[in-house]
């Protein structure tokens, strides 16, 4: 790395460190939500299939509700939406138009 960089580096604010989801530690599904994930067979069929990013992206969105009703609901929708072969709405790509 080049001086600038260090010095850069060295200059950052610790306040605006981590704050970004490629910064924070994997989520990850607890051992009963993945039992239950896995439960729903075409559903985890579906989740397994997506690309990384989507998966971690999807999981943090479940495990990071601060509530455990939050958690429960949104694991729901994932395995609900997956189980129709859906990606979650909040992760859900709009189609391209033909224009």
């Amino acid at each position: 790395m080049t001086q600038a960089g260090l010095d850069a580096f060295a200059a950052r604010d610790a306040d605006r460190t981590g704050i970004y989801s490629f910064e924070r530690e994997r989520a990850e599904l607890t051992p009963a939500y993945l039992a239950l994930f896995r439960a729903k067979k075409r559903a985890w069929s579906f989740y397994e299939k997506q690309p990384p990013g989507y998966r971690r992206t999807s999981t943090h969105w479940v495990v990071s509700a601060k509530r455990e009703e939050t958690r429960r609901r949104r694991l729901q929708i994932l395995i609900e939406c997956s189980a129709r072969g859906e990606r979650i709405p909040l992760l859900a790509r709009e189609p391209r138009s033909k224009g």
